[in-house]
């Protein structure tokens, strides 16, 4: 497989495409994984206070039943799974640049890491929100305690609103987003390797 430089001489010796160079391809491509990496870790840096702030509701607030010392850690045990999962995510997206040089690679290594974060996003998320909904779950049975009954019905109706908001909406419009950025770069790659093909 040719250097990367070779592979930049190559290109600028090919017919381009009307107002399209190698840079402006190559550019976009960058800009995508910039923009992919940099949402992974916003996502990161997100989700570390909830899991300080759990940590500490676990340690020092007197809970009056178990189910909440429970919740607790069931929460603490999810946001840990995101927080990591994001992580090695968001650390494997941004040392990907050395496969710029090979296009082909670059492609496989795009579409196994798609299929690797539609697996997260889709299966291992729904486990994820299963998993929170239990733990509100047995919050709830301390809430129903505390609270006045209206209050405990509103934020029951409250919390179910808001998981089917972020399962059908905010979910699947962070899906699509994902993908469309990944498939940009996938055809960008396509179109750098086409025309090595052509060469």
């Amino acid at each position: 497989m040719k250097e990367f430089d070779e592979i930049q001489q190559l290109w600028h010796r090919q017919e381009p495409e009307p107002n399209v160079s190698f840079e402006a391809i190559l550019k976009r491509i960058k800009g995508n994984k910039a923009a992919l990496a940099r949402k992974l870790l916003w996502q990161i840096v997100a989700v570390a206070p909830a899991t300080i702030i759990l940590l500490w509701m676990i340690i020092a607030v007197q809970f009056s039943t178990w189910t909440t010392y429970l919740a607790c850690v069931i929460m603490v045990g999810c946001v840990c799974y995101y927080f990591f999962t994001q992580l090695a995510d968001y650390h494997n997206i941004r040392k990907s640049h050395h496969l710029l040089a090979k296009p082909q690679d670059y492609i496989h290594y795009l579409k196994a890491f798609q299929q690797k974060r539609n697996h997260f996003n889709t299966r291992n998320y729904a486990v994820y929100e299963a998993c929170i909904a239990v733990a509100f779950a047995l919050y709830s049975i301390e809430m129903y305690f505390v609270l006045p009954f209206w209050t405990f019905v509103g934020s029951i109706i409250f919390i179910v609103f808001w998981f089917l908001i972020c399962h059908f909406v905010f979910m699947k419009q962070y899906i699509h987003s994902e993908n469309e950025r990944i498939e940009e770069m996938i055809e960008n790659l396509e179109r750098i390797k086409g025309q090595f093909r052509d060469a």
